[in-house]
């Protein structure tokens, strides 16, 4: 027994830094989390919760490597050879887990992301932070390759400039997907829909379900799935039916020839007092005249706008409308027209009735 005590007398710093590691990192998940996750319950600061989630993973390993480090350099070992070598595994690993903290600060579940896209003005969508979340990522891949690369002292010059060339090269073979990218910014961008939405581009018509870097994904009427690519959207007039705040109603109302002066007037000025008087509706553009001698009516035009931009809504407002019309219209004594024509002939018919019979040949009639 002494003599193994003897032979681990040298190792002792060594063990010593190891066990206090371990314990440290015992330490940092039972204890020194809890204790940060109560406190961000209580700090004012919103994504401080969301930091220490991306970063909890790469703070143990940080420690687990730094114990290691630690027991090698205490240990009875030579260790001149091995120290710059040690040192730039240890910066690297340094490196390493702070990007991957912020990589997973990138990713949209841990929510950073979605909050400074909120805070940007940009509507928290899977498909628009999915698309920020790969552009970022992508970076900071590309920069920590960068920093190891540094760190081991190889010539980075090198590699951005044959990323650059295959940049160009990956440009001109795929121009058209690069287009539907710099399309699917635009529309981040700019806005003009979002997912869930009902809008009218490049000719079809639908209901936004996705955004994605190549495409956008409608929903049309009949159920159909229509993909546009991005490049197209960003070049092409949209109309977001969803955004309107109010919406047009607007027809003619024919009455019969038969109407007098007097029942005109009336209905005319009970058809005006009764959409002045409704709430859904925007009662300082209300419009009732007596617009044209139609072919086979009298029209009035009726023009108003309803106080919403949902389509079940508004059909409910003008079939409500419509029905009342049609009381107005009893209670007056008028009624509406229908299209008819008249005929009239120069010359009086004869009043001898033409034989039907001598119409038809011997064969027609059997």
């Amino acid at each position: 027994m002494e003599e193994f005590l003897t032979l681990l007398k040298p190792w002792q710093s060594s063990i010593l830094a190891l066990l206090g590691f371990t314990i440290v990192r015992y330490l940092y998940k039972k204890v020194i989390l809890n204790i940060l996750r109560k406190a961000t319950e209580l700090s004012p600061f919103s994504y401080d919760e969301d930091i220490l989630d991306a970063f909890e993973h790469p703070i143990n390993v940080m420690l687990f490597i730094g114990g290691i480090y630690s027991a090698i350099n205490l240990a009875p070992i030579s260790t001149d050879y091995w120290a710059a070598f040690l040192d730039r595994v240890l910066r690297s690993a340094i490196v390493l887990c702070f990007f991957w903290g912020c990589y997973n600060m990138s990713d949209t579940t841990h929510g950073v992301l979605l909050k400074v896209l909120e805070r940007a003005g940009i509507r928290s969508e899977e498909a628009v932070s999915n698309i920020f979340s790969t552009i970022l990522r992508l970076l900071i891949v590309i920069l920590c390759f960068v920093t190891v690369a540094k760190e081991w002292n190889y010539d980075i010059s090198g590699f951005v400039a044959s990323l650059g060339i295959g940049s160009l090269a990956v440009a001109f073979a795929a121009k058209d997907a690069l287009a539907n990218v710099f399309g699917s910014l635009v529309i981040i961008l700019d806005k003009p829909f979002q997912v869930g939405e009902w809008v009218l581009a490049n000719g079809y018509e639908g209901i936004v379900e996705k955004v994605t870097f190549r495409s956008t994904c409608l929903r049309t009427f009949p159920h159909e799935l229509v993909y546009i690519p991005n490049s197209l959207l960003s070049n092409t007039p949209i109309i977001n039916y969803s955004r309107r705040e109010k919406r047009r109603i607007d027809f003619l109302l024919g009455l019969t020839y038969g109407t007098t002066h007097d029942q005109m007037l009336e209905v005319i000025q009970k058809i005006q007092a009764y959409l002045e008087a409704q709430e859904d509706l925007h009662t300082d553009d209300v419009r009732v005249h007596f617009f044209q001698y139609g072919a086979s009516s009298l029209d009035i035009r009726v023009t108003c706008h309803a106080k919403t931009g949902e389509s079940l809504r508004y059909l409910d407002i003008v079939q409500r409308i419509n029905l009342d019309l049609m009381k107005i219209m009893e209670q007056v004594g008028v009624s509406c027209a229908f299209p008819s024509t008249s005929i009239y002939f120069e010359t009086p018919l004869k009043n001898e009735l033409i034989n039907t019979k001598d119409l038809f040949t011997p064969e027609q009639k059997v």
